[in-house]
């Protein structure tokens, strides 16, 4: 039986790019944002040298709070809205997602429920990472800022376009 956390991460981590040996050979950044209040969302965007593919999966209610309800295999699963998108490869978003920004995104652990919360994944130019930040905006963090904006700047476009 697996517990219900390692269920919920097993749930957003379903979304960050990975082939069969659990490794990608792509430069990718993953993003996911557990809000303080509602449902869950992660980014992912693989930069691919030929498109880059971005891909978001907006639950439609928070994946915590249901958790212990799908951890049985009979029970269904949460329902979430994707999309996927190919994004041009001179998009202005770019700029702000080189490997010197995703370096100097900080660990900020010194959170607790109740807090937004953000958990990037990346791997670009031969490098890779995996940062948490509690509260982002609250701080002084040029770096997340510009992640998290870049991120919901290529998405937004999109979520427009399909509603």
């Amino acid at each position: 039986m697996i517990s219900a956390v390692d269920q919920y991460l097993k749930t957003l981590l379903a979304f960050v790019p990975r082939n069969a040996a659990n490794r990608f050979t792509k430069d990718y950044i993953a993003l996911i944002h557990v809000p303080a209040v509602g449902p869950e969302k992660v980014y992912s965007l693989v930069l691919d040298e030929a498109q880059p593919m971005l891909t978001v999966a907006s639950y439609k209610s928070a994946v915590w709070e249901i958790v212990e309800d799908y951890a049985n295999e009979d029970a269904a699963k949460p329902e979430l809205d994707a999309l996927q998108a190919q994004v041009a490869q001179d998009h202005p978003a770019f700029y702000y997602l080189d490997s010197e920004t995703l370096k100097l995104c900080d660990n900020y652990s010194d959170g607790r429920a109740g807090l937004d919360y953000y958990l990037m994944l990346w791997q670009r130019d031969g490098e890779t990472g995996v940062s948490e930040c509690y509260e982002p905006y609250s701080r002084d963090d040029y770096a997340w800022a510009s992640v998290i904006g870049a991120m919901q700047v290529l998405a937004s476009q999109f979520e427009y376009a399909i509603q």
